[in-house]
């Protein structure tokens, strides 16, 4: 199998990227992607700007301590699944949503609804950087005082989406994203350790530097307790446990980054998932944690706002954020295409991906260019098609696969274990279940009633 897609492969690169009838394989180079650039490629697509809201949910009434360990579970929950979304492909013999679905059921039906809800979550992600792409972007060029149509959201984001995001789209070798993955957990790693330094320097102490450039409800406080939660867990727990959720969320590329990894297997893919969510976790915590400590229960939704304007350190942190904001695009509008391309069995022809690449990119520019925020829709679409795809179907698919291999000679028995497939799948999709109606009970009760918890 391997041999005839390198064959249909070589043949492709000797013909017009349009008019090559030949099935290429997800990637151009078939030596695959090193484990180290793969787990950077997964930690890009799990670190985004929502980062900057964790310091938030910990403030709303969680410990540290608290937090930190239920972050920890979550880490351990989202990467074990991701990583089964891996091993089910081997198992299988696939490299896709939809194909690993029908061959463990032996239908369309629900390989046809992975990928269908992979579409609908991609493509709110795409189109909610698209926003934050713009925004922030007007906000740089307004902070430095340029001011022309190219400074606006929309002009900024058109440029930026032609200029840089096409080109990096257009790749089909997850390899070749690994630099700007790579730029992308830099600049994160910028803003985490700008942060830190604010912590240390007292500069938001209430006798430091920029205390009194900040709005009152940004400075340091502890509230009426007036002392630090370390293990407190309240009502307000909730936020940060919907949060949590969906923090870890890449599993829409598990199976193209198996595809694509170099002498892939079980073992190497785990290597490249601990790398890519350890590396998540360490910037979710440190950011949550030095938030907290330098603001209190003052830490706002993005962190960054609590930051003086006049405080130069911030300004660059917030481009860097934007710098984050567009390396991380094309892992997103990867797994939008792939969903697509997947959803109507279209294949990875180059006359066909070519086009179908443009033509999304066209819709979310388009979205990206009309919309100002998603709003409640795209909370809703988190708390409930996040725990489809990140719980509820690697544990479907673990469950099936096991039961699959007992009768299916194409199937291979020695990936998961009866424990597995018997009992762990099942509780892992019964877990999602609970975290899906959990999470929108929380959406419902805060963002359409306006009510806090």
């Amino acid at each position: 199998m391997h041999v005839l897609e390198e064959t249909a492969s070589e043949l492709s690169e000797d013909e017009s990227v349009f008019d090559s009838e030949a099935e290429t394989s997800d990637a151009e180079d078939f030596a695959g992607v090193p484990v180290m650039l793969t787990s950077f490629n997964i930690a890009k697509g799990i670190v985004g700007e929502g980062i900057l809201s964790l310091p938030n949910g910990l403030a709303a009434g969680t410990g540290m301590i608290s937090g930190v360990l239920i972050m920890i579970a979550f880490y351990t929950v989202m990467m074990y699944s991701f990583w089964s979304l891996g091993r089910a492909c081997e198992a299988t013999d696939t490299k896709s949503h939809g194909a690993c679905g029908h061959a463990i059921t032996s239908g369309y039906t629900f390989g046809g609804i992975m990928e269908a809800t992979n579409l609908v979550k991609t493509a709110f992600t795409c189109t909610a950087y698209a926003i934050v792409i713009g925004k922030n972007s007007e906000d740089i060029w307004h902070y430095v005082g340029w001011e022309s149509w190219f400074a606006t959201q929309r002009g900024s984001f058109l440029t930026i989406l032609v200029v840089i995001l096409m080109p990096l789209c257009l790749l089909r070798d997850l390899s070749k994203l690994a630099f700007s993955s790579f730029l992308g957990l830099a600049c994160e790693v910028g803003v985490v350790l700008f942060m830190i330094w604010r912590l240390f320097d007292g500069a938001y102490s209430e006798t430091g530097k920029y205390y009194q450039e900040q709005e009152l409800e940004t400075r340091f406080s502890l509230g009426e307790e007036g002392q630090w939660n370390y293990m407190g867990v309240s009502l307000q727990t909730m936020v940060l446990v919907g949060s949590m959720s969906t923090a870890f969320l890449a599993h829409y590329n598990a199976p193209k980054f198996y595809h694509q990894l170099r002498r892939r297997s079980p073992k190497t893919f785990l290597q490249a998932a601990s790398g890519g969510f350890t590396s998540a976790l360490v910037l979710f915590a440190t950011c949550m944690v030095v938030g907290y400590l330098t603001f209190g229960k003052n830490c706002q939704g993005n962190i960054l706002h609590n930051y003086a304007h006049g405080d130069t350190g911030a300004t660059i942190a917030r481009a860097a954020m934007l710098i984050a904001t567009i390396c991380g695009f094309p892992i997103a509008f990867t797994g939008l295409r792939n969903s697509a391309l997947g959803l109507f069995g279209c294949g990875s022809r180059r006359r066909i991906w070519v086009p179908v690449t443009l033509g999304l990119l066209s819709i979310v520019g388009a979205l990206g260019w009309s919309l100002n925020d998603l709003g409640v829709v795209n909370s809703l679409g988190g708390a409930t098609l996040g725990s489809l795809i990140t719980m509820i179907y690697p544990g479907l698919m673990i469950a099936w696969t096991y039961k699959a291999s007992l009768t299916n000679k194409y199937v291979d028995d020695r990936v998961f274990s009866k424990l597995e497939g018997r009992f762990i799948g099942r509780g892992l999709a019964a877990l999602g279940v609970f975290l899906g109606i959990f999470g929108t009970c929380i959406v419902v009760t805060v963002k359409i009633f306006h009510k806090q918890l």
